[in-house]
């Protein structure tokens, strides 16, 4: 897609300088993704993940999902093989479209045909990620059901680095990323990466017919500007852009080779005051894909090919009436449009605009959070969402959280494809009881929570969906503790996902597990990081390959190592080895996932 490229060429460049002034540090403290104005983490009456950079090249992820299947409420469990293969990701149970995913703040373009692919988003440019779990639709609007997924490309940290990496299944990649800040008031960024590997097959015998490596390559771009108008006004504009080609086993249905190409631009402007700031933005993105069968060529008559854009306003205004608490207010206009329509399916353009108002405020030891929000949606009416959280500090060391709050999902334009119904919003009601400790020698978290899903959309079979309600329970345990010099992070969940077509004879929706546990383990020695990781998923139904019916899918338990040494101040030496003592077992029946795998490389900071 070459207008990726040129939109790319839209925004003002110059030469990189070096910047006089220290640059600020990528930490946890703070984050956006609560209530889309910064605050500190430990504010947030809700469960929120922040993911580092430095976190990023500890871990050495060859993809999002290599990076994120370790978190609390995180189930890939649709992942039909490995980099680069169809991945779609399950928060607490609710669908994959039920996790809203934005790219610096604003929803991606790929949300408007479904869920978003994870295995296709590119890594290496990703400098933070935030991650909230539970609904969040009276600050976010349709499609925060199960929680919200925010990858963020920029960064304010100076860094120029070229990196390379080699390994398993004829893999490499190199990356070039380059974050400067040319005067006192003006930063740019640069960043661009190549991946390649020719893969494995990802299907076996006797189930598939056609023997041959299913690879993947990819090429990104990632462009930014950030300039500091006075002492209120900051103004910023970046460019994401990337295009992908998978080979892949269909399972019989047709297509195995497939293009994405996906871009989005984005500009806002910042207002900080003493009391009273501000933002507004601007963004446009578009998402294609199309995929044929290798042997009839490109030019013959797709399988399937989809092109929708998205365009985006929003602004928000918050004050601070006092250091307890602030009021905030914001409005969004987003139109979703379907560019590529036949014969067989066409879908209208489709504005929807959505208002919302949220009070935070804490009288020590009680805070408070009391949120609503107002959508309406060209197609599918007006639709009202709240949300409100009541926290308590219990003793000097632990916190209480109650929450409530509701949801819903506008049908995205596949869902209108392949609906056997009338389209109507899916719509959800959650409460949540959270319970945190904070110790000198570790940490901890119990979240309990129930979502109630009426209207809930699923897949009957690959080209039929249909209503159903749903009901999700589940309790997740976190743990961070330090044992001498090692840091450990330890999780276990309990989902319990049913659906109720039946009353009272409900069972266990697809691609969920009802019980998964992580265990991450870091230290450093003489300057060397090592990291270990061990990943249970427990059974699950998940479609088979060939039949589409549901079938068991045996557990699994996977570890992953890996060791950062810098051997110059410039010069950082890496290597990892995924699935350590090669688990042969499936996410997906019917779909092998990689054997053991290992990486080495070199980062080189110039």
């Amino acid at each position: 897609m070459s207008k990726i490229w040129l939109a790319a060429a839209l925004l003002p460049w110059a030469a990189f300088a070096q910047k006089t002034t220290t640059s600020q540090n990528d930490d946890a403290t703070d984050i956006t993704i609560y209530s889309k104005v910064k605050q500190s983490a430990t504010s947030a009456l809700a469960p929120v993940e922040v993911i580092t950079k430095a976190d990023i090249e500890r871990r050495q992820p060859r993809s999002l999902v290599d990076l994120l299947e370790t978190l609390p409420g995180m189930q890939f469990g649709s992942q039909n093989g490995g980099i680069g293969q169809q991945t779609s990701l399950f928060v607490r149970g609710t669908n994959s479209n039920h996790v809203l995913v934005l790219l610096n703040g604003r929803p991606m373009a790929q949300m408007v045909s479904g869920n978003v692919d994870f295995s296709q988003l590119p890594i290496n440019n990703v400098q933070r990620i935030e991650y909230i779990r539970g609904p969040r639709a009276a600050i976010y609007g349709s499609g925060a059901i199960g929680g919200v997924v925010n990858i963020i490309t920029i960064s304010q940290v100076n860094n120029k680095q070229l990196s390379v990496t080699t390994g398993s299944n004829d893999y490499y990649a190199t990356d070039v990323s380059i974050n400067q800040w040319i005067t006192e008031d003006t930063r740019l960024q640069l960043g661009t990466g190549y991946r390649e590997t020719r893969g494995y097959d990802v299907r076996p015998a006797p189930g598939n017919t056609e023997t041959d490596r299913d690879g993947f390559a990819s090429k990104n771009l990632t462009l930014g500007i950030e300039h500091q108008l006075n002492q209120s006004w900051i103004w910023d504009a970046n460019f994401n852009g990337w295009e992908n080609k998978t080979d892949y086993d269909s399972g019989g249905f047709g297509a195995d080779t497939s293009d994405t190409q996906t871009y989005q631009i984005d500009s806002g402007v910042q207002y900080q005051g003493q009391q009273l700031t501000g933002q507004l933005n601007a963004s446009y993105g578009e998402h294609e894909l199309e995929s044929w069968a290798k042997k009839n060529g490109r030019n013959s008559v797709s399988f399937s090919n989809t092109s929708t854009a998205t365009t985006r306003i929003d602004g928000l205004v918050q004050y601070s009436y006092s250091e307890q608490g602030y009021g905030l207010v914001g409005i969004d206009w987003q139109q979703d449009r379907l560019l590529s329509k036949s014969t067989e399916f066409t879908a209208p353009d489709r504005d929807n605009t959505g208002i919302f108002v949220s009070v935070f405020h804490t009288w020590s030891p009680i805070s408070f959070e009391l949120t609503g929000r107002v959508d309406d949606n060209e197609q599918f009416g007006t639709h009202g969402t709240w949300q409100s959280a009541l926290a308590a500090d219990l003793s000097k060391h632990t916190k209480a959280i109650l929450s409530y709050g509701t949801a819903f999902k506008a049908p995205s334009f596949t869902d209108l494809r392949y609906l056997t119904g009338e389209p109507e919003p899916e719509e959800s009601e959650s409460l949540e009881l959270s319970l945190l400790g904070n110790y000198p020698l570790f940490d901890w978290e119990v979240n309990f929570y129930r979502n109630d899903i009426k209207g809930l959309l699923f897949s009957q079979t690959p080209t039929k969906k249909d209503n159903t309600d749903a009901v999700i329970k589940g309790v997740e345990f976190v743990v961070k503790t330090n044992t001498g010099p090692v840091h450990h992070t330890v999780s276990y969940e309990y989902t319990d996902a049913e659906e109720r077509r039946v009353p009272n004879q409900g069972k266990q929706l697809s691609n969920r597990a009802k019980r998964k546990a992580s265990w991450t383990g870091d230290i450093d020695v003489a300057n060397v990081n090592l990291f270990a990781q061990v990943l249970y998923v427990g059974y699950r139904q998940t479609p088979d390959a060939n039949s589409f019916a549901s079938t068991y899918t045996p557990p699994y338990t996977i570890w992953n190592i890996g060791a950062r040494y810098p051997l110059t101040q410039q010069l950082t030496l890496n290597g990892k080895i995924n699935n350590l003592f090669d688990k042969d077992y499936q996410v997906v029946s019917g779909y092998d996932a990689p054997d053991m795998e290992f990486y080495v490389g070199a980062d080189y900071r110039f």
